[in-house]
This record gives structure tokens, C-alpha cells and sequence, in this order.
């Protein structure tokens, strides 16, 4: 779709050991549903519950990889 942007997402999924960072980028229409995809993407994955996933930041990042606004 041509009015997709690219969001950075930046967070932590919780664990046994410990707190894992990640940080992921993925193609959405707004940072909610680039938020949403993020945690169905762990979910379907890593069976990861939501519950279990903090997201700290979001960033859109331009195509070329230069950061947005």
C-alpha cells in the first residue's frame, strides 16, 4: 500500500531470566497499528503473551533509513 509507513519499535518482551529488549521495524498505516502488528507478530511466533510485551518507543523511519519527523 502505497500510504504505509515505516515505524522503529523499541521495547521489551518480560521472561523468566529477565527483561529481553528488541527492537523491530515494521510497515503501518499509524504508530497503533504498527503497535498492534508488533505484538501479534511475538504472539504468533513466540507465543509471547501481550500482557508480556512493553513497548517504549516508536519512531517512523523514512524508507531510506534516515528517521521521520
Amino acid at each position: 500500500m502505497a500510504d504505509e509507513k515505516i515505524f522503529e519499535i523499541k521495547g521489551e518482551i518480560q521472561e523468566k531470566d529477565g527483561n529481553k529488549p528488541f527492537l523491530k521495524k515494521v510497515n503501518a498505516k499509524t504508530e497503533t497499528f504498527a503497535t498492534e502488528k508488533i505484538i501479534c507478530l511475538f504472539g504468533s511466533k513466540n507465543k509471547i503473551k501481550r500482557n508480556k510485551i512493553t513497548i517504549q518507543e516508536i519512531k517512523e523511519v523514512k524508507a531510506d533509513g534516515k528517521k521521520g519527523n
